[in-house]
């Protein structure tokens, strides 16, 4: 339990299971990196591309987006700093749904997937469900996360009955609403997810849901010989609270400064208060390779380990950290997951306090050597909160215009809504997630209701807006993050203009297709993937012409005679959007539009015969 050795990556647990392939998702987060979610249908159907190049990801997302709903926090999604701008962005507009929690001073903190798949003939569903204590980003923190996996079956199960209220209540969190089809999702998870019978870890034979946030699932402590919390926020409230509710309060681990603003009676209430040493904040030390290179920093996980008297240990976690928020006045909407087991079986408090354990990652507090507070800073960081949650909280929208230069394509995009004051603030700038923030236009002094962001190409068009926000109190501190604004006026001819930009020519429209083809079955049919051709090299177009081997063909042939419709389908698609555009013949290669006539001669012959 709780075995430091035992580490994934998070891509590792949307991989679809032995034989079975990818239907929909929904996702719950508190913040998100842009990055992670446009690479997540790649991890659906298991292609395993370590460095996944933009046509992957724009087939991957144009075939997927649909299935695929995440719910996250207004104002927390981040600005991609490591990937860049890139036009790919704005295909994530329909699958993000902006929330907040309906408690006054809360915010939506749950960090969870429900995925479904099924079997290769589409009999046979099950879901996986995984709840983690990290978020949808890329951050090295020392996590944890739960994955159960169970077949959907004929009756309700009553543990499951807060994991299914909380699916069914998400589109009401919503703060521009959600489509039709996105509700439909969230009420279908629901339901299957109330008959689902889950498969526990091993030595565990108990389990339960929590929903701190939603009225009647909330989660507290039950009495106990013995407790651990590991929470990297805490507040002196609830530990007092949890340690009254213990024979013994053995440990508190969590930050050290964390630990410094925590009152000394809090503190005197665990007899060990540990923090992360050295060896796990850095990439030094032996284990770096066991774990292939995957190093953590810093602590995130939250965890409440619990011994009875029956001997008996019980583990919850989740998102909820040890704060008034998520626990006592339960504002913050959550999720936990509690497992019981014999602690015999799974092991307990002193397993995971053991040098064999989390332990040689821990030391013990040293309340001498607290930071020294910056004052100035914990203004700006004040001050950057408040005008953060007021920009989230404004009624702001993108208006779309087409210039009046038609030649050259352009769109403008208007801000509109009133910019509330942002006190403290020395600049605040918006543009565009697409493109990059040099492009970005100042919110300062402008209270006209509308504020110009520029002219932009049409594959840049997006209502995924970045915001900067720096301090006047600390120059030197920023915060950048993305909402997903309402879009008036959105070109029509957007996503092709996307579809365009990122083949670009017609050695990347060869690659376009050929990555495809193994998505067509939504899993590959053979477990590999063709080497694909870089966007510019028409070597492939002449070893075509040539007759020689040239593996797109023979994958043409194999996708027709399993998914003839699908095959027809997804390719006039992409012919049509390129042609809506007018700039085809530069995209398409009149080679392959020879061949394609091909197969569609073949396919209005079979569908005459049947």
């Amino acid at each position: 339990m709780l075995d430091p050795d035992s580490r994934n990556l998070y891509s590792s647990i949307l991989a679809p299971p032995s034989g079975m392939v990818f239907d929909e998702a929904v996702a719950a987060t508190f913040s998100m990196d842009p990055v992670l979610l446009l690479e997540t249908p790649l991890h659906f159907v298991d292609i395993d591309m370590s460095e996944p190049d933009p046509l992957s990801i724009l087939q991957s997302v144009r075939r997927y987006s649909e299935r695929i709903t995440t719910y996250v926090q207004k104002g927390r999604i981040q600005v991609p700093r490591v990937a860049g701008p890139s036009p790919l962005f704005g295909l994530l507009e329909e699958m993000i749904v902006e929330v907040n929690s309906p408690s006054v001073g809360g915010v939506f903190h749950p960090k969870v997937w429900a995925i479904r798949f099924s079997g290769s003939d589409g009999q046979d569903s099950m879901i996986r469900l995984v709840i983690l204590t990290r978020n949808m980003t890329t951050n090295p923190s020392w996590d944890l996360s739960i994955k159960l996996e169970g077949e959907i079956g004929p009756r309700e199960e009553k543990v499951n009955k807060p994991l299914a209220h909380f699916f069914r209540k998400l589109p009401e969190f919503a703060l521009n609403g959600v489509s039709t089809a996105r509700r439909k999702q969230a009420i279908r998870f629901s339901e299957e997810i109330l008959n689902v019978s889950w498969k526990l870890p091993e030595g565990f034979d108990e389990l339960s849901f929590y929903v701190p946030g939603i009225k009647g699932f909330d989660w507290e402590p039950p009495e106990s010989d013995r407790m651990a919390v590991i929470s990297p926020f805490c507040s002196d409230e609830v530990l007092r609270t949890f340690a009254e509710k213990t024979a013994s309060a053995v440990a508190l681990i969590s930050t050290p400064e964390q630990m410094a603003d925590l009152k000394k009676d809090t503190l005197g209430r665990f007899p060990r208060r540990l923090c992360l040493n050295e060896a796990a904040e850095t990439e030094e030390g032996e284990d770096n390779e066991r774990t292939e290179g995957v190093s953590s920093t810093g602590l995130h996980a939250k965890a409440y380990l619990l011994e009875t008297d029956r001997g008996h240990t019980h583990l919850v976690t989740g998102s909820a950290n040890a704060t008034n928020a998520a626990l006592l006045d339960s504002k913050n909407v959550e999720i936990l997951v509690g497992l019981e087991g014999k602690t015999s079986e799974v092991g307990g408090i002193d397993e995971l306090l053991h040098e064999d354990g989390f332990g040689r990652y821990l030391d013990d507090y040293d309340g001498e050597a607290s930071a020294d507070t910056d004052e100035e800073m914990r203004e700006a960081e004040k001050c950057i909160r408040k005008a953060r949650l007021m920009l989230a909280q404004a009624q702001l929208s993108i208006k779309c215009r087409k210039t009046s230069r038609d030649k050259d394509n352009l769109w403008t995009l208007i801000l509109v809504g009133n910019i509330p004051s942002l006190d403290g603030i020395q600049t605040a700038i918006a543009w565009p997630i697409t493109v990059t923030e040099n492009s970005g236009a100042s919110l300062i002094g402008n209270n006209s209701g509308e504020i110009s962001l520029g002219e932009f190409c049409t594959s840049s068009v997006t209502g995924l807006m970045a915001f900067e926000l720096r301090s006047r109190h600390h120059s030197d501190f920023s915060v950048s993050f993305v909402m997903n604004l309402p879009v008036e006026g959105m070109p029509s001819e957007r996503n092709s203009a996307i579809l365009e930009t990122v083949i670009r020519n017609q050695g990347g429209f060869i690659n376009f297709i050929k990555n495809l083809l193994p998505l067509l079955a939504d899993a590959l049919t053979d477990g590999h993937v063709a080497p694909s051709f870089r966007a510019g090299d028409d070597k492939g177009i002449s070893r075509l012409s040539s007759g020689e081997e040239f593996p797109l063909l023979e994958d043409m042939v194999r996708a027709y005679s399993r998914y003839p419709d699908k095959l027809h389908d997804e390719i006039s698609d992409v012919i049509r959007e390129l042609s809506s555009r007018g700039n085809a013949n530069d995209v398409v290669p009149e080679k392959f539009l020879k061949l394609w006539e091909v197969f569609n001669s073949a396919l209005r012959e079979r569908n005459a015969r049947q």
